[in-house]
């Protein structure tokens, strides 16, 4: 499924960048299952509904197995995962075809980081319509992790999110990094993470949450290499990239990419050859079920 059929007002989609071209490295299964199946589980369990979620009666509920809780949903989940005491925030991600249009839109407008949330430095600037969203439910996001780190003497939260749930889930890191204690252990993995802020964004989720940020992208999903370079947007460190999968969907080649935009994985990808198929959140964790050769 080719996206020929979308239509772009702009020429280029992608401009002359300090693009990294430092050479990637095999992802290791250990890593996989150890860091990214859980968050990618707990991600792929959002779109099961509410009624499934509340009763954890779903499959990749089942395969996170029956020690979670859910403590919040209100389309996004706040739980806590018993078998590592981990608070978890999961952020679902919204229609494809909607998102597309956003990202693809002349008039995306930058904003500053909202200085009652963030303690951020000047010249700042993200995605209005993500930081909208996110500030619907920053307040309770916040105030429901502090409780359930106190109630369950918990001190480790995962933020983790498909899409634009993976934005938002990338604004909620960097507010729980600024705003819980420094012992708490904060790990962020996001999937389909679009571009969302300026270089000065990239650079400061990558001095506020460093090497604790894991992105997956899925080999040429068109919606990471959105918006394009030319309208000011960036992405962070921390990729992972789905090089190869089976004919059953499951990842035989994973690769880590040094840098903000290695153009050995994602950000060298051409728009032009790019498939949507690459971008759903429905198989998820199969694509990270990954097949040591």
């Amino acid at each position: 499924m080719l996206l020929t059929h979308l239509t772009f007002s702009f020429p280029l989609l992608h401009l002359p960048h300090a693009l990294s071209s430092d050479p990637t490295t095999e992802v290791t299964p250990d890593f996989v299952s150890s860091t990214l199946l859980r968050p990618a589980l707990f991600t792929r369990a959002i779109y099961c509904g509410e009624s499934n979620v509340t009763k954890w009666d779903c499959e990749p509920c089942r395969a996170l197995g029956p020690d979670v809780q859910v403590i919040k949903w209100g389309g996004d989940i706040v739980a806590h995962d018993n078998s590592t005491n981990t608070i978890v925030v999961a952020h679902r991600g919204t229609n494809t075809k909607n998102l597309l249009s956003i990202l693809t839109d002349l008039e995306i407008k930058h904003v500053d980081l909202d200085k009652s949330i963030f303690k951020h430095p000047s010249g700042v600037t993200v995605h209005a319509g993500f930081q909208d969203t996110f500030k619907h439910t920053s307040s309770i996001i916040l105030a429901e992790v502090k409780k359930a780190l106190i109630e369950y003497q918990s001190h480790s939260v995962l933020i983790t999110g498909h899409s634009q749930g993976a934005a938002i889930a990338t604004l909620g890191a960097v507010m729980l990094h600024e705003q819980l204690d420094s012992s708490i252990k904060k790990s962020v993995v996001v999937f389909g993470l679009p571009r969302m802020g300026n270089e000065h964004w990239a650079n400061y989720v990558d001095s506020t949450i460093g090497s604790d940020f894991h992105r997956v992208t899925d080999r040429k999903d068109p919606v990471v290499d959105l918006p394009p370079h030319l309208l000011n947007f960036f992405h962070p460190s921390g990729e992972i990239h789905i090089e190869a999968v089976d004919e059953n969907g499951q990842a035989t080649k994973v690769a880590a990419c040094p840098g903000q935009e290695n153009k050995h994985c994602s950000a060298g990808n051409s728009i032009f050859h790019d498939e949507l198929i690459n971008h759903r959140g429905s198989r998820i964790q199969e694509l990270l079920v990954f097949v040591h050769k």
